[in-house]
């Protein structure tokens, strides 16, 4: 049980995060529209999109909704955000600070773990 409420304390403290994230780099989009690079924004918009992604997910998961998925869900669900986590990795890799790189990274080895976790447990199925 008490492992469970430290879930929901981390998962509420990360979409707090998110959320301040998202709110400030779109306060900066609209402040600083007409200065900086088309590049700069292009990227800053996508990671708006990734954020949002999270935050819908990170709301779900804290609400219960869409529970329990399926192994074959949750696999799919993983590979998705693998897939999209590892295109803005490879089409941003000379943008992204080394810790954000390194924290990135983490989550793709965590995403791998989960995936191989997942299909050990389909197989005792």
């Amino acid at each position: 049980m008490n492992n469970d409420i430290d879930k929901k304390k981390r998962q509420l403290d990360n979409l707090e995060n998110l959320a301040q994230n998202h709110t400030r780099t779109e306060r900066h989009l609209e402040q600083y529209s007409e200065i900086g690079s088309k590049e700069n924004k292009d990227n800053a918009r996508e990671k708006q999109t990734v954020r949002e992604h999270e935050i819908d997910n990170l709301k779900s998961k804290i609400l219960g909704e869409n529970q329990p998925q399926t192994i074959e869900e949750q696999i799919n669900n993983i590979s998705e955000n693998f897939n999209r986590t590892h295109r803005y990795m490879e089409e941003n890799y000379d943008k992204i600070p080394q810790e954000d790189w390194n924290n990135l990274n983490k989550k793709q080895d965590n995403r791998i773990e989960q995936t191989e976790n997942l299909l050990d447990k389909l197989d005792f199925e």
